[in-house]
């Protein structure tokens, strides 16, 4: 009989092996390589990066959001039309995840392993592997982050940014609750009734408050005030309790659920919570509403807040080259509020609104994340134009699934919705 121990083990085992099969199988890309880092210990970790497109004179590191969000298999169709544009794309697997979750002996990294310092110097580890002096960055969401302190400590590398509904630092939380709860709890010209509605429903015990916020803020990125309408819609009738919930899953399944090579937030949470300010306690007087109720469990886990690795928000005034920064309407997570901020002290960047979009045009717009990099590719050097550009989103796929699901309960019973 095969014991506890041994079955763990051997349990343990059949990860592994799956996790090196599928490790091996996107290896065999000609785009992927990799470029050796050391641990403590005498460890090391095999960092794995893709640079796909023609090699050009301006090639462009792209960052994404997370942390978390591998590199290499999430953004494959993305590479493949930049470089249907003759685009030069450099995309790192962020350490403890992905292709860059193990050390060489295949043990996972330890969370003290995975801070932002070192993965700002898996950045220019890739960039001296590759020969590359100067890039463009393009970072979106806690990718624009690490644009943004990649800039602050390396501003010689740097030929050009993109921020695509950047965060500054840890205090850019706050201005997720501000906009939430400005929007749909205090209520403005545009959505008063909407925050009426809202505070109605928690007081009659429909919805708690405190799991309100991140379906509120998804719905609104997604659809506006239009979509949250019909949420509220629902719920005053009695209905839709199965899509509110569903809602409230996606909220959580970043955070709960680790998605091989797709999604990994378990080893990168240290980090997260310690020099992110993941966790932070709320500030009740912006408002009951929090989008981050997801993470508040999680907070006892880990060390408190330590404060911000690098201060990009002093850095700002420093950033001479040329920077577009993208920022959607809808955007809740990272409000027009932060993009104007960088407006404000970056000295030669210049807005990119985005109408009808919510949150990182990378994930869900991708054709207007590159075309924004075509503008540094077909014009290096040059400034931005500021209000040269005003874009307008397509409905992403997240939003038609909404969509779907309200329709469905609108018709359904209130038992099944």
């Amino acid at each position: 009989m095969t014991n506890a121990r041994n079955a763990a083990t051997t349990d343990g085992s059949i990860r592994h092996d799956a996790w090196q099969r599928r490790r091996s199988a996107l290896a065999k890309s000609p785009d992927i390589a990799t470029v050796a880092r050391e641990l403590s210990d005498g460890r090391a970790l095999s960092l794995a990066y893709v640079r796909s497109g023609p090699r050009t004179s301006a090639p462009v590191l792209v960052i994404p959001g997370g942390p978390g969000l591998a590199s290499v298999m999430p953004y494959q169709r993305f590479r493949a039309a930049a470089a249907k544009h003759g685009l030069d794309v450099l995309m790192v697997e962020h350490r403890g995840v992905g292709m860059s979750r193990k050390t060489a002996d295949g043990i996972d990294l330890r969370s003290e392993d995975i801070t932002i310092r070192d993965v700002l110097g898996d950045l220019i580890a890739v960039l001296d592997a590759e020969g590359i002096e100067q890039v463009t960055v393009y970072g979106s969401s806690y990718g624009s982050y690490l644009a943004g302190a990649f800039g602050t400590l390396h501003p010689n590398r740097v030929s050009g940014m993109i921020l695509d509904s950047p965060m500054l630092d840890a205090q850019s939380r706050y201005e997720t609750a501000r906009e939430l709860n400005r929007l749909y709890w205090h209520g403005t010209a545009s959505t008063a009734e909407h925050a009426s509605r809202v505070r109605d429903l928690v007081e009659q015990g429909a919805i708690p408050v405190g799991d309100a916020g991140f379906p509120i803020q998804l719905l609104h990125e997604s659809g506006g005030p239009e979509l949250v309408a019909r949420m509220l819609t629902l719920l005053e009738k009695g209905k839709g309790a199965r899509v509110w919930s569903w809602l409230n899953r996606l909220g959580a399944s970043d955070v709960m659920e680790t998605r091989p090579f797709l999604m990994e937030f378990d080893l990168v949470a240290r980090s997260a919570f310690t020099e992110l300010g993941y966790g932070l306690p709320h500030d009740p007087t912006l408002g009951p509403l929090r989008s981050d109720e997801a993470f508040v469990g999680l907070a006892d886990r880990f060390p408190p807040f330590e404060g911000d690795p690098v201060d990009t928000r002093e850095a700002l005034e420093g950033f001479r080259w040329p920077m577009l920064v993208l920022s959607g309407d809808r955007d809740i997570r990272t409000p027009r509020t932060v993009a104007e901020h960088v407006i404000a002290h970056a000295p030669n960047a210049a807005l990119v609104p985005i109408e009808q979009h919510g949150h990182s045009a990378l994930d869900t717009v991708q054709h207007l994340a590159i075309n924004a990099i075509r503008h540094f590719a077909n014009t290096p050097g040059t400034s931005p134009v500021p209000g040269a550009a005003k874009l307008t989103a397509q409905r992403s796929m997240i939003a038609r699934m909404i969509s779907f699901r309200l329709a469905l309960a609108k018709v359904l019973p209130k038992a099944a919705s």
